[in-house]
């Protein structure tokens, strides 16, 4: 495989090589000042520092330059569209097996950082240096090689599992793991990592890998898999540490300014103008000012968010067609940009083709909504490099999480475990909703399903791993899409393509994928560069 032969080169360590890309971590800014050869390295302490520096460096955690990546996760479920290409990159046919952008990218990266993570695991033990701190770095080495194969068993399936630095020829024989051997591996190593991380770090180490992390990642495998069980006992563990907690703000978490809140769990630590964040543009900024917003809601996700009397659109009294962002759910307004609504940076947010400025309108995945989760209204640096640090686990998870785990293993539910988990979440003081109090499982899930859905929009893997876990891919996926009401009138409107009867009337209708979704597309294709390298390396179903 392509992958492997750049990888398996590690007769001469090379410090390009071995640190690889940079990513987003200030405390790991390490430079060396001259290259060294493989019988020079590993003497010291900050030889090894500097190894863990090149794992980090390019991994899935530590670098921000895959912006792709996001593009595919966020906009691969129900909840919005990538702009070129209608219902997310995997769905609408843009990633094929041959794609280099997308698909090669995502498993190149997975195994550089696998390689290097391997190379670290086999010369540590030759550097003399305090014990317990030893354990922790191959703690971090290890729980970042198992974050990558918890990412490629989510997007890929089964995949090979490499555990030690190969031979060219020995990589380019090797065939696919199952998926369960792999997240076996990932669970095993997890649980290893999380004994000897520490529960918290000092802000010089802001970055680095916590107890609650590998914790996190763990329970989120197990969740995939039904182990509930198993799932509360690990989220228990987190809730007992007492280090994490819910932050009173929501939107502000997302910004430069909520990067030190102890909700966030894991997220990698970005710098603006030196190792920025560029997904604040391409993905998120809206046209209308000044970014690209590749990703955009659906009306669907508009609608998920309750009134602000803890009732769905549909059945409360507070709710006007007339006016449908009125007296909702305070996190709409903190996630979503609302056409003729939102007031941004002295303007109002314009995404009516009558009205707007740009061109948004005749784009093919246009839905006139814009994400505004990620975006700071008083930042004035350049968009596609600010220091908005990228969450990929929080407590808030961990809550939900233990929540379903603890309804799906038939534990009793009580209003003492509802005001630990959701209701703390819902309590926020910038979100203040009403508070649960149902305890019936199967209405309990309903309301729970749709707390993840809002809490959770837009952020990294989450929908995605949710409607597959709950087997309603299919499902919510091959239906109409719609974006932003433009008309009174449908029957009569022909600027653009709207639906002309039913409650959705004078939408935009974005794509129409009902019955064109097959289970098979939960999996992204294995590079097709992979396997012409490597004729052993199985094809993904349905590519």
């Amino acid at each position: 495989m392509k992958t492997y032969k750049k990888l398996g080169l590690v007769s001469v360590l090379s410090i390009l090589i071995l640190i690889g890309q940079t990513g987003c971590q200030d405390w790991l800014d390490e430079q060396p000042l001259v290259q060294l050869s493989e019988g020079s390295f590993w003497n010291s302490q900050s030889d090894a520092m500097l190894a863990l520096t090149g794992v980090y460096n390019g991994s899935n955690v530590g670098n921000n330059s895959y912006t792709n990546e996001l593009l595919i996760l966020s906009s691969a479920t129900d909840d919005s569209s990538y702009k070129f290409g209608s219902v997310g990159n995997i769905y609408s046919g843009y990633l094929r097996a041959a794609d280099t952008q997308v698909v090669l990218a995502i498993w190149q990266r997975a195994y550089r950082t696998i390689f290097k993570a391997n190379y670290f695991l086999e010369n540590i033990g030759r550097v003399e240096m305090d014990q317990t701190i030893k354990d922790e770095w191959i703690a971090e080495v290890k729980f970042l090689r198992a974050y990558e194969y918890f990412y490629m068993s989510l997007l890929y399936g089964g995949v090979p599992l490499i555990t030690n630095v190969m031979t060219i020829e020995e990589a380019n024989t090797q065939t696919r793991n199952s998926r369960t051997e792999v997240v076996d591996f990932a669970i095993q190593e997890l649980t290893a990592a999380a004994a000897d991380l520490p529960a918290s770090r000092p802000e010089n180490e802001k970055g680095r890998i916590v107890k609650a992390a590998s914790l996190g990642i763990k329970g989120r495998l197990l969740m995939i898999d039904e182990k509930w069980a198993e799932a509360i006992a690990v989220y228990e563990e987190i809730i007992g540490l007492q280090v994490h907690e819910i932050d009173p703000r929501y939107k502000t978490i997302f910004e430069e300014a909520g990067e030190g809140s102890s909700e966030i769990i894991l997220s990698t630590n970005c710098i603006a103008g030196l190792y920025g964040n560029t997904h604040n543009q391409r993905n998120h900024h809206p046209e209308f000012y000044g970014g690209y917003s590749e990703v955009n809601p659906y009306q669907g996700m508009v609608d998920a968010f309750l009134m602000n009397d803890g009732l769905p659109i549909e059945d409360s009294p507070l709710y006007d067609p007339e006016n449908p962002f009125d007296n909702r759910d305070p996190r709409l307004y903190a996630s979503i940009f609302l056409p003729e609504y939102t007031e941004f940076r002295g303007r109002l947010f314009l995404a009516h083709p009558d009205r707007a400025s740009n061109n948004i309108a005749a784009l093919p995945g246009a839905t006139g909504y814009g994400w505004k989760k990620y975006v700071t209204e008083d930042y004035a640096g350049d968009f596609g490099n600010s220091g908005d640090d990228i969450i990929l686990l929080r407590y808030a998870e961990v809550l939900l999480s233990y929540l379903e785990a603890k309804i799906e293993n038939g534990d009793i539910i009580n209003q003492d475990l509802l005001d630990q988990t959701i209701n703390e979440i819902r309590g926020r003081e910038a979100v203040m909703m009403p508070m649960v109090t149902e305890t019936d499982p199967a209405k309990l899930t309903e309301i729970l399903r749709r707390e993840r859905r809002v809490e959770f929009c837009i952020e990294r893997t989450i929908r995605y791993m949710d409607i597959r876990r709950w087997g309603i891919f299919e499902e919510v996926m091959n239906k109409q899409f719609y974006g932003m009401k433009l008309t009174d009138d449908p029957a009569n409107y022909t600027d653009y393509s709207v639906e002309t009867s039913g409650p959705m009337s004078g939408h935009y209708k974005v794509i129409d994928k009902t019955g064109s979704i097959t289970a098979d597309m939960e999996l992204i294709p294995i590079p097709l560069s992979e396997i012409d390298i490597n004729p052993a390396l199985e094809q993904n179903p349905g590519y």
